[in-house]
Formats: structure tokens, sequence, C-alpha cells
């Protein structure tokens, strides 16, 4: 099967855990460029250092407060993942955005989705990938992983649901991309 290879930006805001798995991942198999990352903090060191062990071309925007078109330039797709700012309603509209949720939409949109599942006694944990639109975590579902719900330590969960999502966020974005 022969693949269209998109260009795709990504934004962060915290660690880039995800982000990481899915650069690593691409490496392999190079089934897509990443051209930017963006993000509002500082871009971890991780991160930095595996651009510039493996030579990658990729744009980095760090401490970015206002996310501005210019950074996203050339994307066929913009993908959220752990970015914790709030999306202008303009980008939105010019451009093709994804975002990664750590819910089972549409239960729990916003922050704290872990707190409130064990406040609900939910039985199972997930991630939801969505079209970003002008309500928060409110766009049209392109997939969701769910896992039951075994551990009732918050921690525990986090662990679990970051596993989770290392495993498949990569797997879902190239769907998507296809």
């Amino acid at each position: 099967m022969k693949l269209n290879k998109k260009k795709v930006s990504f934004l962060i805001s915290g660690k880039g855990s995800n982000l990481f798995q899915i650069l690593l991942n691409n490496l392999k198999k190079e089934y897509f460029y990443t051209i930017s990352i963006i993000s509002n903090n500082l871009i971890s060191d991780e991160i930095k250092k595996f651009i510039k062990v493996n030579r990658l071309k990729i744009k980095l925007f760090e401490k970015k407060s206002n996310l501005k078109s210019n950074y996203l330039k050339g994307s066929d797709v913009i993908f959220s993942v752990g970015y914790m700012k709030v999306i202008n309603i303009k980008l939105i509209d010019s451009y093709n955005i994804i975002n990664l949720h750590p819910s089972l939409l549409p239960k729990y949109k916003g922050l704290m989705t872990q707190k409130r599942m064990l406040i609900n006694n939910d039985k199972e944990f997930g991630f939801t990938i969505h079209k970003v639109s002008a309500e928060l975590d409110d766009g049209d579902i392109i997939c969701q992983r769910k896992k039951k719900l075994s551990n009732f330590n918050e921690q525990e969960i986090l662990k679990a649901h970051k596993d989770l999502e290392h495993k498949f966020v990569y797997k879902d974005l190239i769907s998507y991309l296809n």
C-alpha cells in the first residue's frame, strides 16, 4: 500500500512523552513528515536531543503563549498531544487540527479526568482522538481506546493511562492520516 506522506505539526505543553513515542516510531518507517513542534513551555531535552542525533529537520517553537499560523505553515494536520491551551477559532477553521484527550469523550471534557473517573467509580479508562472544534473537547470523535479499570489508585491509573497512549496513539495517528 502506497502512502501519501502528510506533513504534521505537533502542539504540546508538558514533557511530551507521547510525542517522543510518536517521533521514535515514525523514525523507523517514516509514515509522515514532522515539520514543527510548538509548545507553550520548554520542549524537553530528550526530544531536542532525539531530533539532533537523528538529524531531523523539525522547526521548534518554545514558550509560545499564542499559537500563530506561521508556526503551522505547510502542515496538513496539526496534532495536539497534551497541549493545554485553547486554540483560536480562526486557526481551527483554517487547519485540520486533531486532539488527544485523556478520557472517553463525551465524558470528562477539560481537566482532571482521572480524578473524576475515581470520584464516579468508573469501570474503564481510556483516551479519545477527536477533531478540534470551537467547543472544548467537543469535536467529532476519530477513535477511542479503552481498558478496564482494575486499580483505584490515581497514580497507577495515570501510569496505566500513559502506557495505553504510548501503545496506541502512533497507530491511531497513522490510521487517521491514511
